[in-house]
């Protein structure tokens, strides 16, 4: 029973701690750029610029895709070291699925590596 409460303790300090971190990064903004399709699925950029003082380490991004308004599917990526004023971008790849609209959000962030 102690390694049990141990183990619940030591995944609720963990996740306190990922979500402390999102949330100090509220001068994030995500942007989403155009979406196509391709014979592999659905290709759509985005990128986040940092507002803030600090560089951000990571930055989680995920994208729930629809076709017609019905889901298809969701992917994600993460933009690795941010700088502050500055911006970072890569693509989210949707494999199979041809998707006409995508929602996406920031879901996770952390500090620098150094």
């Amino acid at each position: 029973m102690y390694l049990v409460a141990r183990q619940a303790f030591a995944l609720l300090a963990v996740s306190t701690l990922a979500t402390a971190a999102y949330t100090a990064e509220t001068g994030l903004t995500l942007q989403q750029g155009d979406i196509f399709t391709n014979d592999v699925g659905t290709v759509m950029a985005v990128s986040v610029v940092n507002g803030t003082a600090n560089t951000v380490g990571s930055v989680a991004v995920n994208c729930a895709f629809t076709a017609g308004g019905k889901a298809v599917g969701s992917a994600g990526t993460t933009i690795y070291n941010v700088v502050a004023g500055e911006k970072g971008q890569d693509q989210v790849h949707l494999m199979g699925a041809k998707a006409d609209a995508a929602s996406c959000t920031i879901t996770s962030t952390t500090a620098p590596a150094n």
